[in-house]
């Protein structure tokens, strides 16, 4: 996560060396994500059915491939292969549908939210240490280099799944589902679990929300040098503030993993996304200095990726945890559609109007959406669906 994160920020380096506009870079870094979304239910079932270790092993080659094509290739086609289709696989195929339905598994349900939030801090601090990382590097090191360096740092990932080869993954079942005997084999696709959630309301709406966080999520890590511009300050503020945003969410998620152990998680959702609103308001309408900036990303920090752990931590309390790498999987491809669109249209806007002044209201106008979508799923609903399955 660390490294997917933010790469964005050299999108206005790649766009002069390669001579490529901001408008197909921001496209190709949308289908990046929308091939991350994509991949992701694939994967988490492939990890259902032949364990974390091996799909996450897979992903991190492709993940190094892409990083490593993408440093050396000397086209706008072949930066988009690498950057959009290789990148996008790998990371599908290595971040949270596969680690969070692992997590979840192990947990009994009174532990698992705050389970899988210290679990997503991994990625928030991720994010914290190659931002800064890359503003300390970026003084010397072109971003082919960065590149390169970045993926060679995902051996990380072949490393931990050479120790988590031999370790089979035990399973903790709720006292709503029935116990499964482990030595028959699980099928591949269990399609008939997943069509059972999209007809639930609730875990529908949990999509539309999740949509939103990643328009949110795409448009600030691949847009940060843009709207950092667009407020008037320093361009160094980019790299400073995703790590600011990355090293507050550490705290974010485990809060919020915490919270949701105790209180209605849809409702924590509403707040969080109402407080993103707010937040992205403010870019707009209040002249921005350093000390402002940094009280945004401070906060804006905290709600980060708290949604991922309320969100799951939804999921696995609707249907339980057996199916939860692909059912979150499928949430996670929600939010990589609206990270598409939030890539690809900050681009598009920018190159209409010079600005990421409208952007930014589109992406406030969502977040509150996203606060009036998870209002219908009441405490009762989402233990009713749970108790009749």
């Amino acid at each position: 996560m660390g490294v997917r994160l933010t790469t964005g920020l050299l999108l206005p380096e790649i766009s002069i060396d390669l001579s490529i506009p901001t408008s197909e870079l921001a496209f190709g870094f949308g289908v990046q994500n929308l091939l991350w979304g994509a991949i992701s239910p694939i994967a988490g079932m492939m990890a259902e059915r032949y364990g974390t270790a091996k799909v996450l092993l897979s992903g991190a080659i492709v993940f190094i491939a892409g990083m490593f094509w993408a440093a050396l290739t000397e086209s706008s086609w072949g930066f988009f292969m690498a950057n959009a289709v290789l990148i996008g696989i790998g990371v599908g195929a290595t971040t949270f549908p596969i680690v969070l339905g692992a997590v979840g598994r192990r947990f009994p349900a009174h532990k698992r939210t705050f389970a899988l939030g210290i679990t997503s801090a991994g990625g928030s601090f991720g994010q914290f240490a190659y931002a800064m990382l890359l503003g300390q590097t970026d003084a010397f090191l072109d971003w082919s280099q960065v590149f390169i360096l970045f993926g060679s740092s995902l051996l990380l990932i072949v490393f931990a799944c050479w120790f988590m080869r031999d370790r089979k993954e035990t399973y903790v079942a709720d006292d709503l589902e029935p116990s499964n005997d482990s030595s028959e084999p699980r099928p591949l696709f269990n399609w008939q679990a997943v069509a059972e959630a999209f007809q639930n309301r609730s875990y529908q709406l949990l999509n539309v929300g999740f949509f939103v966080c990643g328009f949110h999520i795409a448009l600030l890590t691949v847009h940060m040098s843009g709207v950092v511009s667009y407020c008037g300050l320093p361009p160094e503020m980019a790299s400073n503030s995703l790590a600011v945003i990355g090293l507050a969410n550490v705290v974010g998620v485990i809060v919020a993993g915490w919270a949701g152990d105790r209180w209605h998680k849809p409702w924590l959702l509403l707040l969080i996304y109402w407080l993103r609103a707010c937040l992205l308001m403010a870019l707009v309408f209040i002249p921005m200095n350093s000390q402002l900036f940094y009280t945004f990303s401070v906060i804006m920090g905290v709600l980060w990726l708290s949604t991922v752990p309320l969100t799951s931590g939804a999921v696995a309390q609707l249907f339980g945890t057996k199916n939860l790498a692909s059912l979150f999987g499928f949430v996670m491809f929600s939010h990589q559609i609206g990270a598409f669109f939030g890539s690809w249209w900050g681009g598009l806007i920018f190159d209409e109007f010079g600005s990421y002044h409208w952007a930014l209201l589109l992406s406030a106008g969502l977040g509150v959406l996203a606060a009036a979508v998870h209002l219908p799923i009441s405490p009762k609903k989402l233990q009713g669906y749970a108790s009749a399955n």
